[in-house]
Order: structure tokens, then sequence, then C-alpha cells
């Protein structure tokens, strides 16, 4: 998907969509050739995105190249139920992750919280 899509992305996106497709494929290395069920790999690759995005430069993109990644992936979130959940979840935690390697997701994360507290306590 990021692939065919490299010129939505910076330069400095163009070399993430590379190391995190090599590094989802190395994720998958000592299943390929075996006897695993479609269910488990498909497991088995969802839970490689996280660690794979992170490692490979998520948290520190230009902020342009994250309404890029959006636009993407956004039909897998739709509608709410079996992997697109997974699929949310997967983001959530890939953002979280990113609040202790960016400074610029700390801020945004203590923003969002005082938004939050100020919508419920008025």
């Amino acid at each position: 998907m990021y692939a065919n899509n490299l010129q939505k992305f910076s330069a400095q996106g163009q070399q993430w969509v590379s190391k995190v497709r090599k590094c989802l494929q190395v994720a998958l290395k000592d299943v390929v050739g075996t006897n695993i069920s479609c269910s488990d790999l498909k497991t088995k690759a969802f839970n490689s995105h996280t660690r794979c995005y992170a490692d490979s430069g998520f948290c520190s993109l230009p902020f342009d190249d994250y309404t890029a990644v959006f636009k993407l992936v956004k039909g897998a979130f739709v509608p709410f139920s079996g992997s697109s959940w997974h699929s949310f979840w997967n983001g959530v935690a890939t953002a979280g992750g990113c609040v202790n390697r960016d400074a610029r997701w700390s801020q945004a994360y203590t923003a969002f919280l005082a938004i939050i507290g100020t919508a419920v306590i008025g």
C-alpha cells in the first residue's frame, strides 16, 4: 500500500516506508514455509506492526507524513470489527510508544489531556 503511494511522502517518509517494509518482512521470516494457519499468520503480522513502525522512525516523521499514513490506512478502521479493531489498537499503541521517543508527541499528548480535562470539567 505505501510503496504504491511513495509520492505522497517526504524523503524521510519514503525512507521510513522502506525500513518498515523490511522490518515487517523480517518479522515473518521465521514462519515462511511452515505449516502456520492463516489466522496465526495474520495475528503475527498484526503484532509486528507497532514495533516495526516505531523502530523504523515513525515517531520522528514530519507531520505531513502522518497525514499520508492516516489517509492510506483509514479504510482498515471501518467498520470497527474484527481486524479493524486490531489495526486501531496497533495505531493507539504506536502513538503511545511515540510519547517516550519524541518530545512532539509528549507535548501533543499533554495538550490532548488538557483539552479532554477541560471538556469534562467545563
